[in-house]
């Protein structure tokens, strides 16, 4: 029976040690020089065996590309400039917000939603490479299928080998083989698949802070989705030049007014007569 207990002792040590290095959502595998992770409002230098957070932000310069493994055994490889948007919940359905760069995607169940400015693709069980820029996005399905929805715009189903473009200002176009000018625009490693990396690596923390976000960095997160970049970058209020630099917009952004000129929203009481 006392040997019985100490096994059991000794199991759950070993249980503990190892759980912290297991990444419950994802993790970085392979990252350039010039891959950075934003994480709150702090930029962190990162390197492969890094674990990811939900809500995490990567990004890449011109010449850098970076590769994630999730959970489930979801790949994703992008390739600058750019950066990419993790909402990975726990048990759910993951959401990749891409503003700008090139993105390999290759998606295992439960699937993912992939956010453009242009469109979003919803994808189960795909390989597919997209593209951004400014307000266009552009999409090839290399296997699977995926449903592409807009606002303004049916909803398009695309398949293998389809290529999809859109616009804020144009309708979707539909073609049969991607254009020569999509295709230059890859890194040529893109053409083939994407290794498995995850499974010889150890899970740690960002390496050490690289910077903490300014107002230039923080003005396209907060005009994507103001909310929730407003809650996020608050903190950034305490230093003196992100609170002068957002001052000079503070109508944009209310929770902060509040936060930084309360007086405004006192009520006010009429005069005792």
């Amino acid at each position: 029976m006392f040997i019985r207990q100490l096994r059991l002792l000794a199991l759950l040590l070993l249980a503990t040690l190892i759980a912290p290095l297991a990444f419950a959502q994802g993790m970085i595998t392979l990252a350039d020089p010039g891959t950075l992770l934003l994480r709150g409002a702090s930029l962190y230098k990162v390197s492969p065996g890094v674990a990811l957070e939900d809500g995490d932000i990567v990004t890449v310069d011109g010449k850098s590309q970076v590769q994630i493994e999730l959970t489930g055994g979801t790949l994703l490889a992008l390739a600058g400039p750019g950066s990419l948007w993790l909402i990975l919940p726990k048990g759910g359905t993951p959401t990749l917000t891409l503003p700008a760069g090139v993105l390999k995607a290759v998606i295992r169940a439960p699937g993912a939603r992939v956010r453009t400015a242009a469109f979003d693709a919803s994808v189960a069980d795909a390989i597919v490479v997209l593209r951004t820029e400014l307000a266009a996005a552009e999409m090839f399905v290399e296997s699977g299928s995926a449903r592409l929805v807009n606002a303004t715009a049916a909803p398009r189903d695309a398949k293998r080998g389809d290529y999809w473009q859109k616009s804020l200002s144009a309708p979707f176009v539909n073609r049969l083989l991607p254009p020569r000018t999509f295709v230059d625009a890859l890194p040529r490693n893109f053409m083939d698949a994407l290794p498995t990396l995850g499974g010889g690596l150890k899970s740690k923390p960002p390496g050490a802070t690289d910077h903490d976000i300014s107002y230039a960095e923080a003005q396209p997160w907060l005009a994507l989705d103001r909310v929730a970049f407003e809650k996020r970058f608050a903190v950034r209020l305490r230093d003196p030049g992100f609170r002068k630099a957002a001052e000079v917009d503070i109508r944009r952004y209310p929770a902060w007014d509040r936060m930084l000129h309360p007086e405004k929203y006192q009520p006010t009481t009429a005069p005792a007569k």
